[in-house]
Order: C-alpha cells, then structure tokens, then sequence
C-alpha cells in the first residue's frame, strides 16, 4: 500500500500544479515550467519520506525551542492520514500475492524495455557527436561567443557540426555541446542565425539538460503512470517557449526569430531527444504567433514566487508538521487526567482502522488488542501503551499503535478547559 499511497499522493501534487497553472493564465512560461518541474519531482519523493525528515529535524530544534503555532501543525501531522489508503484483508492471500508478482514483474519488464531504449538513443546521438567535426571559427561560433556574453554558462561551449539533418541542440549536462546540422547556417540570416544559437545557449544557462534527465529518469520508473508522460509534454513545451521569453528579452527582433525557427524546422527532418534540449519541441505554430505577439512584461518575480509556494506546499507543510510532531515530548509531561470527577471523556473525531499484516493473515490471527493512550490538549494522541496484547511476533500490537496515533479526538476537558486525558481503546482485527 506504501506505493499505492505515493502514486495517489503524487498524482493530486500534479492535479495541483495543473489547477495553479490554469488559474496563472498570464504567468511566463519560466514559471510554468518550474511548476511542472516541482511536480514531476514529487513522484521521486514519498510524502512519508517528508514527514520523516521533519520528524528528524524536529528532534534537533526540540532541543533549543518549542517550535511557534505547534497545536496547528501536530493538527497537520495527524490530518496528512487523508492522503493514505486503509487496506483491508483479503480474504485470499495467495491470489493478493500472485497479483503483486505479476504487477511488479510487468512493472520490471517495463522498466527495463524503456532504459534499453534510453540508453540505445543516448548512445546514438553520442554516436553523432563523435563523428561530427568541431568548429573553431565561422558565424556559428562567432554567433555563441556573442550569445555568451548574455548567458555566461554558455561562454566556452564547443560547437560541432555533424552530416545528419536533425535539428541544432544541446548534448550533455556536465560539459554540454552544441551539436549543428551542416548546411543549416546557409539558410539563415546573420540575424536569424544569432537567435537560434541564442535560444540554445539559453538552455545552456537554464541547465535544461540536467531538468530533461531527471524526469526522463521518472519516466522510466513510474512508465505506467500517464500523468508521468503528460507532464513530460508540458515541460518540454513550457522549457522552450521559456528561452523563446528570455531570447525576446535580450532584445531581439520578433520576425527574425520566428522566420528562424521556421527554417530550422523546415531543414531538419526530426528532433534531438527527450532529453536534449534543441530549439524545436513545442507546437511550431503556436510558439511562432507567440513570438509575434510577445510583449516584455515584469512577470519575472512569479518565475520564483510561485514555484516555491508550490514546494512549500508539498514538502514544507509536511516537514513542518513532522519536526513540531516530534516535539511533543515536552507537553506530554503535563498532568494527565482520568475520565470523572469533573473530568470529559474524549470525543472521537477520526478513526483509522488497523491493518493487517501478511504475516498475521497468513497466522489467521484475530483479536482485540487493549491499549492505553494519552489524548493531548489538542485532541492529537501521546504516549500509547498495550496493555493486554493479541501478537508481538507478526506486528499486530505495533500495527494497533500505529493505527490509534493517526486517531483525531475531541480533547477532554476539566472545568471547561481542555486537558490531557487517560483512555481506553480497544482495537479489533476480524479476518473477513
């Protein structure tokens, strides 16, 4: 259920980004793609990884402070169970664990056809770079020399020139070339030819390559999941309309550039691959009427502000609810009542069932197990204790504490005013 709940959380992390980017119509495309880019990174995240790295920093920062608004986030840690899914038993589980082998074998299979695939494209385009002959002079390179003083990470880059028609593009993450189609600049204007290489050194200095790669790399391990390949789409047309933004800034002339593009597009028979960043790879027409009809704007503060909301959205909420969680210590030393004498008995709010585990299905284990618990102030759940235990060998004691901590209470209260009160909880497990 662990990947099942990352796959359902990671999808509603994409859901959000498409929602965000939708309600930022006139956002640049910098900002578009730095969204999709936090969601295709979401998939290589587990929320409960997250969580955990809170609860690590929490335990360092408990030591000096009690972290501000903390009822509020351990609200959150408990209330991030919504986004996990409660399994029940299966009432064969032989066939649930065919079905698992059969899944994760076709998952393997999969993976490893589409890695072959990577690597045989790779290798190809490596193929051509080595073929290829370097240029030390011409309007090529006195094209990038130009551009680099714009974009400095691009300042130095080698140029080579190879026989194919594919279209002009940026090879490599750690030492990118510029791979050119021979006969390509013959086509071109000095003016148009300046602006295609400026697009390249453009994903030069946005280091594109290195963003393609590592989505590339989701792709391949999460190839079942079609929201994976939707995102992929929109990032690469987000990325290129992105350095169409950032060339047009510099100045240079619309036609030009569009007339450019549309040469380029017109020589070159295909495109380089997913994960080398060219200068086609969005809709032509579109990209060509939005190159016509750019107008600079001062949008450039959302190309950060919103990206990193997003982050904090879905990671730093988490971390935040994690790291103040494991500081409960210190309130947990607080009195702790027992229901009567003026004292309420805390009233449940959320119930999370216990889940069995393969081990103890296979047993045929079933039972109550009793368990006394602490609900704070807040209405979270402290410290847990067994009191009277079904299995200590196949984890149902420990899966009925995991279970009763994710609980969510109406907190007692003692003259009117809430208090951390003893209770009593019975948790069952019935095999169906």
């Amino acid at each position: 259920m662990i990947v099942v709940e990352h796959l359902w959380q990671s999808t509603l992390c994409a859901v959000l980004a498409a929602l965000l980017v939708l309600a930022l119509p006139r956002s640049s495309a910098r900002t578009r793609h730095a969204i999709w880019l936090v969601a295709s990174l979401k998939f290589l995240v587990p929320l409960s990884l997250v969580v955990a790295a809170g609860r690590i920093a929490g335990a360092w920062l408990s030591t000096f402070a009690v972290l501000p608004g903390s009822s509020t986030f351990r609200w959150l840690d408990q209330s991030l169970g919504f986004l996990r899914i409660d399994a029940t038993p299966s009432s064969d589980s032989t066939t649930g664990a065919v079905l698992v082998g059969v899944l994760a074998a076709a998952w393997m299979c999969g993976t490893i056809a589409l890695a072959v695939r990577r690597v045989v494209e790779w290798r190809g385009l490596w193929a051509v770079t080595r073929q290829a002959s370097p240029l030390s002079h011409g309007r090529e390179v006195e094209a990038l020399t130009r551009a680099g003083v714009r974009f400095p990470q691009a300042a130095g880059v080698p140029i080579v020139q190879h026989a194919s028609r594919a279209e002009p593009g940026v090879l490599g993450v750690v030492r990118p070339t510029l791979v050119w189609p021979a006969g390509l600049s013959g086509r071109l204007s000095n003016a148009e030819l300046d602006a295609i290489v400026m697009h390249e050194a453009c994903h030069v200095q946005r280091r594109d390559n290195l963003a393609s790669l590592v989505h590339v790399a989701i792709e391949t391990i999460f190839w079942f999941h079609p929201m994976v390949w939707w995102i992929g789409a929109r990032l690469v047309d987000e990325r290129e309309r992105a350095c169409d933004e950032e060339v047009l800034e510099m100045g240079t002339d619309n036609r030009s550039y569009a007339e450019g593009i549309v040469k380029v597009c017109g020589f070159c028979l295909r495109a380089p691959a997913a994960f080398v960043a060219g200068v086609g790879g969005a809709g032509l027409s579109d990209r060509v009427e939005g190159i016509l009809t750019w107008r600079a704007s001062s949008t450039r503060v959302w190309t950060y502000l919103v990206p990193v909301a997003l982050v904090l959205l879905t990671a730093g909420v988490p971390v935040a609810a994690g790291a103040v969680a494991h500081g409960r210590g210190p309130q947990q030393k607080e009195q702790v009542e027992k229901p009567g004498d003026g004292v309420t008995v805390p009233r449940i709010v959320r119930e999370v069932k216990p889940q069995y585990t393969i081990e103890a299905k296979k047993a045929k284990i079933q039972g109550s197990v009793w368990l006394q618990a602490v609900v704070l102030k807040d209405g979270t759940v402290g410290d847990v204790t067994v009191t009277k235990s079904l299995d200590t060998v196949y984890g149902l004691d420990d899966e009925a504490v995991k279970a009763l901590k994710q609980w969510l209470f109406a907190p007692g209260t003692k003259d009117q005013q809430p208090v951390a009160v003893q209770v009593e909880v019975e948790m069952t497990f019935t095999l169906k």
